[in-house]
């Protein structure tokens, strides 16, 4: 759903468990890879591994929230750990064509590690089922064969991968984030402005591909400190020196729709980075297609939302139940609207 995809609120997995009687934990021998079809990579072999190196093995699903939302970070976690030997690899029980259609829509460019199609469910039942598992996203690190963590993404998998491969500069850059993220609480806490935006403006140099970091200095920066000129300049040069549909698209979604922005909402800057996201996306993507219709609807261009928004229910794919609902609701809103 819509909330899942810009909110830029890491979410917990679906349904993670552990199964007391789990037949597959920390230290035991990797299961083989049994995949069907390798869409993106060069197919990853985990017995014939070269010494030292790490699989990263993660469990997702194109109609999973959380995993669309974790994708940047599992791409900037393969370009920065590939020159260690480490390896990204996703995994998907779904169709060859769900994940090309998927990739299709914006997503080839964010997907920047390994994809591959599960073999009629063998990998799930060797790797989640074998380890108690019932809830995606789910990731498993290997190293010489063996697994060495279990869990979400998000969870700290990247410093026991910053460890596993003896990388001690991603692990000062992962405190030095931790430590400025309590800084903004502090001071947001205190209601010190001022600090809040200096802290956050370390932030993003230190992690520009944060886009709740970026949204957040933005906010900072028009509602709490009254700087519409300094707000407008900032999302502006993260628009311009990003490609990352999701990124664009939660941009324009919170500045289109987030109520603290009513009375100084910015829909040209909203129409410029929900314009960048059609671009890439080709206009093929049903979640940048129902934010550039709310664009248009906050713009009181309402018949071309219409229009944008039944493109945007009928690209649904078979899977996107929940989404296909949101978006017919927000399209029966903007006929509604249109006849009031």
């Amino acid at each position: 759903m819509k909330q899942f995809a810009v909110t830029c609120v890491v979410a917990l997995s679906l349904v993670v468990g552990t199964s007391a009687l789990a037949g597959l934990k920390v230290g035991d021998p990797a299961p083989p890879l049994s995949i069907k079809h390798w869409i993106k990579g060069e197919p990853v072999d985990l017995s014939k591994a070269a010494p030292g190196s790490i699989q990263v093995v993660e469990f997702w699903a194109t109609w999973c929230g959380p995993c669309v939302m974790g994708i940047p970070h599992m791409s900037e976690m393969q370009e920065h750990f590939k020159s260690k030997g480490v390896t990204f690899i996703g995994v998907s029980d779904e169709k060859k064509e769900t994940i090309e259609k998927f990739l299709a829509k914006g997503h080839d460019d964010d997907m920047r590690y390994t994809v591959a199609v599960d073999d009629a469910g063998k990998s799930n039942k060797a790797w989640m089922q074998a380890s108690g598992r019932n809830g995606i996203p789910c990731a498993f690190v290997v190293k010489d064969g063996k697994v060495q963590w279990i869990g979400h993404p998000m969870d700290e998998m990247d410093e026991k991968v910053a460890q596993l491969c003896g990388d001690t500069e991603y692990a000062k850059r992962k405190a030095k984030l931790t430590d400025l993220t309590r800084k903004i609480s502090t001071a947001a806490t205190a209601e010190k402005w001022d600090d809040v935006h200096t802290h956050l403006s370390e932030y993003v140099k230190t992690d520009p591909g944060s886009i709740q970091h970026q949204l957040g200095l933005y906010h900072v920066l028009l509602v709490k400190l009254n700087k519409p000129a300094d707000a407008t300049a900032h999302a502006t040069a993260f628009i311009a020196s990003t490609e990352k549909v999701d990124s664009l698209n939660a941009m324009a979604w919170i500045i289109t729709t987030h109520e603290d922005f009513q009375g100084k909402r910015n829909l040209d800057l909203a129409r410029s980075a929900i314009d960048k996201a059609m671009k890439i996306s080709k206009g093929e993507s049903p979640g940048v297609l129902d934010t550039y219709a709310a664009v248009l609807a906050e713009s009181g261009k309402i018949d071309e939302a219409i229009k944008a928004q039944e493109k945007a229910v009928a690209l649904c794919s078979a899977d996107d139940r929940e989404m296909k609902k949101e978006l017919t609701s927000r399209l029966e809103e903007y006929k509604r609207n249109k006849k009031g």
